[in-house]
């Protein structure tokens, strides 16, 4: 769920998630940083005044380095303003949210890192695993407003139909197992977004998964008994109907899906990933909400 968070955030969101999140682990001990005009913010997104620790944020879209000349010569220019104009900083803390390094970035972390033992500055990272490691030391009331977790629900997911729990375990299995096909490059659906009023951190979440649609449905597919691999589908139609009839809107429905799946959640057993990959796939196929085309259609009749 972090990686998910991490990943849907970039550029100024980015910064304002890592400032929010080193607010709440340290509540006096944390400065937010905003730029100042024409003098910018020196280098500087947030700093612990305690340890002379400062922040450099760099949010990258998708979780992926895009024109890494210019990140690499940014990330060395954002250190030497920083140096030259925080004389209190004795740690300096590149905070991105990269799935990887590419080499190139590695290279410019290593030249940082030796001007910084130069000059008396500890240098280092701030990514994705050293997130996941500090939260444990948020209370759970912060870890809901930060990326929205809730106390696991055990009694909620074995009320689940049986089935509905399999195909939700070998979703986990198969996520652990075998990489995403790559489809950071096509475009998401925002004529059916726009259709049924999507928000925006939906919108992110569903894009995202949508990297495991296709083995979603080629899981269900592999199913030798037909009835079997409609169970999900229909099971989630079901939902749909069900909780908009109620009344919901469009991000409180998928809220509650993705609720009753995932049984909130568990940060470490990949339940998660997994009820976001299928109500993506969900989404796609159109089990859940409706597709203009199709809407105008009936419309019509």
């Amino acid at each position: 769920m972090m990686d998910l968070k991490l990943r849907s955030s970039d550029g100024k969101s980015f910064q304002d998630f890592v400032s929010n999140f080193f607010s709440r682990l340290y509540p006096d001990d944390f400065i937010r940083v905003r730029t100042h005009g024409s003098r910018g913010d020196g280098g500087m997104d947030g700093f612990r005044p305690s340890n002379g620790t400062l922040y450099q944020c760099y949010g990258a879209r998708e979780g992926y380095v895009d024109r890494i000349d210019s990140v690499c010569d940014k990330m060395k220019a954002d250190f030497e303003a920083a140096r030259t104009s925080t004389p209190a900083m004795k740690r300096w803390l590149f905070t991105h949210n990269l799935t990887d390094m590419p080499r190139p970035l590695v290279d410019a972390y290593l030249d940082v890192s030796a001007t910084g033992l130069s000059h008396g500055i500890e240098v280092g990272l701030v990514g994705p695993q050293v997130f996941q490691n500090l939260l444990n030391e948020l209370e759970e009331e912060d870890l809901e407003d930060l990326i929205g977790v809730r106390v696991y629900n055990a009694n909620g997911v074995e009320r689940l139909p049986e089935t509905v729990n399999l195909i939700i375990k070998r979703v986990i299995e198969e996520m652990d197992a075998v990489p995403p096909r790559d489809r950071r490059h096509s475009n998401p659906p925002v004529e059916k977004f726009d259709y049924n009023d999507i928000p925006s951190r939906w919108r992110n979440n569903l894009t995202l998964y949508l990297l495991h649609a296709p083995m979603v449905r080629d899981l269900l597919a592999s199913f030798p008994d037909g009835a079997t691999a409609l169970i999900m589908p229909d099971f989630m139609r079901m939902r749909y109907v069900m909780r908009k009839a109620e009344g919901f809107d469009s991000g409180g429905i998928l809220k509650l899906l993705h609720e009753e799946l995932a049984g909130y959640v568990n940060e470490h057993d990949g339940r998660y990933e997994a009820a976001m990959a299928v109500l993506a796939a969900m989404f796609e196929s159109c089990v859940i909400f409706e597709d203009k085309a199709a809407g105008e259609a009936e419309t019509m009749q």
